[in-house]
């Protein structure tokens, strides 16, 4: 039987250091820095564009002199599957429909891509309203917190007090340790 969670529960928290607070026609979001969810995607994935991402991608006009909107649709993909996307942005950078967006057709992917990432787990605990409570960012804030190195003094007091049973590997492994202290550790009886 397989885990249809497993690829969701591997990305769906947010390092909090790769977000900000954004306004978006009045509502207060937060935001994902797109380059982190590229990272993360080819972490699970492998190369944008080759083993996931974007193809046949299409952008329709035919709104623009209606509503200034232009229609953006394309199929995701990634190793497991794909699905189509679609989306739709304004080509007007101001709301009086006077400044034209140079970046829109950027700006609609780099959305779609996020909206795609999203239904397959990335970064769910945003879309899930989790970085609405504050308690939850500050856990995770902590969870992403860089760990702390231990010099070689310290590791060799810290080995001493686990062969005492005075802390365990656990607490050890909770620190930055370099792959020799890593095996140093898992290796004492």
């Amino acid at each position: 039987m397989t885990d249809n969670l497993e690829l969701w529960n591997k990305v769906e928290k947010t390092n909090p250091n790769y977000t900000k607070d954004a306004n978006v026609k009045g509502n207060k979001i937060t935001s994902i820095a797109p380059q982190f969810q590229i990272l993360n995607a080819t972490e699970h994935f492998g190369v944008y564009g080759v083993s996931w991402g974007f193809k046949d991608i299409e952008i329709d006009y035919t709104l623009v002199p209606v509503c200034g909107l232009i229609y953006w649709k394309a199929i995701f993909f990634f190793p497991k599957g794909e699905f189509p996307a679609t989306n739709s942005i304004s080509i007007w950078r101001d709301g009086a429909m006077t400044k034209a967006d140079d970046q829109f057709a950027k700006k609609v992917e780099t959305d779609s891509l996020t909206k795609c990432l999203s239904k397959l787990g990335f970064n769910a605990d945003i879309f899930l309203g989790k970085f609405d409570d504050p308690r939850y960012v500050n856990d995770v804030k902590k969870e992403f917190a860089p760990k702390e190195k231990l010099t070689d003094e310290r590791f060799k007091d810290a080995m001493e007090k686990l062969k005492n049973k005075t802390v365990t590997k656990a607490i050890i492994l909770a620190f930055d340790l370099t792959e020799e202290q890593k095996q140093q550790v898992n290796n004492n009886k």
